[in-house]
């Protein structure tokens, strides 16, 4: 029946440690802190910090309590406090310090408008398509344009790729008074300099690190071959993120406000065309839904990403793997090995479906696709035909208007089981989806008109999720004849 669950998630994250020693361990974990940035965020000794952790010391005192409470914007309960035995505390210190609590006021909103955003990032999204025109408009939240969406895929290897050096700054940056109305106050009382420094002080994500990133500049078509083109040039993660989740907070808080119009909308409306990328920064993600193909069935493998690990998208269904077009590392080195659409994609696969070690720019060694696994054999597969990959266009996310390049890979079936049988249940970001808990992570979600349809029409699916399995279902005769087939027969 159409209101029953039929699909299941296994438990991303941990209860709540109990204690404040393992509560503190936690946070810092949580938000990348040694302990001596912890005690100074806490006025603390990095001795005494210690101490609790390690449960050498325990703490009875209410009124340390409620200050750690205070410090880290925990509530109560988590320090193992009554519900609203803060309420007192935090009225002593209005009355004292003015300021404080114009601070505290502004923090709290933002938390609020941004936990609206994080859970209802589908319908905003959704929303902000309506603001622009039909002919914009891909389908469940997501934008293209003109000579950006192709009639049919494209094999990845056919799409060429343009770097430039010489890129103008762009005019928007999402700092100063442009975005000021988004960013709460600081404890100085001025607004936080950037969206990104709130988030890293209030609502960090446990993967958040500012990476240099490939910048999209534009999709076309060459004019020689009509081949499809791609051009880049550099960026950071958080020059993309202080633009996109500004612009994203904005719209949440206009809903929140009453509803979405340009004139509640200053922000977006000082972006303007939201196409022009020479204007602002654009960063793309490679959404790739991966399809494992047993000649008249198909599956393919879904993700609920953990809202409180990502920085984006948390809290929906996305495709597997999906990540942001960006080196391993920040050499030149690293830029040559890595300006390639595969292998970005061939990345995501051993990080997202393996469990592999994230190549997170840490390392100066160069990734040896040749050599090492699970490229080689990645590699192996696609060159004998077992692994196919198709791109079906670029679009950009109506709420955030980051960029999403829209591709699938076609796995056969025992390529399937001999690269990803030991495919983990969760990763980094989330969990992987299944059809129930009996169910291995490798099986999958059928690929049927019904399921298609009832992600699209009834689930959270996020919407460039959403375009590639509508995409790909449009396209199955290419994509998968056997299947076509079978669907039609």
């Amino acid at each position: 029946m159409t209101g029953q669950p039929w699909l299941w998630t296994p438990p991303h994250q941990t209860s709540r440690p109990a204690g404040v020693g393992p509560l503190l361990r936690s946070y810092r974990q949580t938000y990348g802190l040694t302990q001596q940035q912890l005690a100074e965020r806490l006025g603390f000794d990095q001795s005494y910090v210690s101490k609790v952790e390690s449960g050498r010391r325990a703490i009875h005192d209410i009124s340390t309590l409620r200050h750690i409470a205070r410090r880290l914007s925990l509530s109560p309960e988590d320090v193992g406090l009554a519900a609203g035995s803060l309420a007192d505390g935090r009225r002593d210190v209005a009355a004292a310090n003015p300021q404080a609590e114009r601070v505290a006021a502004s923090q709290r909103a933002w938390r609020l408008t941004r936990d609206h955003l994080n859970h209802h990032r589908i319908s905003l999204a959704r929303a902000a398509a309506q603001l622009y025109p039909e002919t914009y408009r891909l389908g469940n939240g997501l934008l293209t344009r003109p000579g950006w969406m192709w009639d049919a895929p494209v094999d990845i290897a056919d799409i060429e790729l343009d770097w430039s050096d010489t890129v103008s700054p762009p005019a928007v940056s999402g700092a100063g008074t442009e975005t000021e109305h988004v960013r709460p106050l600081a404890v100085d009382g001025s607004a936080f300099g950037t969206y990104t420094r709130a988030m890293r002080d209030l609502d960090r994500p446990t993967l958040f690190e500012n990476r240099l990133s490939f910048r999209l500049l534009d999709a076309a078509r060459t004019e020689d071959t009509r081949r499809p083109r791609m051009s880049f040039g550099h960026t950071t993660y958080f020059d993309a993120l202080d633009i996109c989740e500004s612009v994203a907070h904005e719209t949440a808080a206009a809903m929140l406000g009453g509803g979405l119009s340009w004139p509640a909308l200053p922000f977006r409306r000082r972006i303007g065309d939201p196409f022009d990328l020479g204007r602002r920064v654009a960063l793309p993600s490679i959404n790739t839904l991966t399809i494992r193909h047993d000649t008249t069935r198909a599956s393919f493998v879904l993700h609920r990403r953990s809202a409180g690990s990502v920085a984006t998208a948390g809290g929906v269904y996305h495709v597997l793997p999906a990540g942001v077009f960006q080196p391993s590392g920040i050499s030149a080195s690293h830029h040559r090995t890595d300006f390639n659409l595969w292998r970005n994609i061939m990345r995501e696969l051993s990080e997202e479906l393996l469990g592999n070690a994230e190549h997170d720019g840490s390392s100066s060694t160069l990734i040896d696709y040749d050599n090492s696994e699970p490229f080689r054999s990645l590699e192996r597969f696609r060159r004998s035909g077992g692994v196919r990959v198709w791109c079906f266009g670029v679009g950009l996310d109506a709420l955030t208007l980051f960029g999403e390049i829209l591709t699938v890979v076609i796995v056969d079936a025992d390529v399937f089981d001999s690269l990803f049988s030991g495919m983990v249940p969760m990763n980094a970001e989330g969990s992987v989806v299944t059809t129930g808990p009996g169910r291995r992570a490798c099986d999958g979600i059928p690929f049927t008109p019904a399921a298609v349809r009832r992600l699209i029409e009834q689930e959270p699916l996020a919407p460039s999720a959403a375009a590639c399995l509508e995409l790909a279902w449009r396209h199955r005769g290419t994509l998968l004849p056997g299947l076509h087939m079978r669907a039609t027969s």
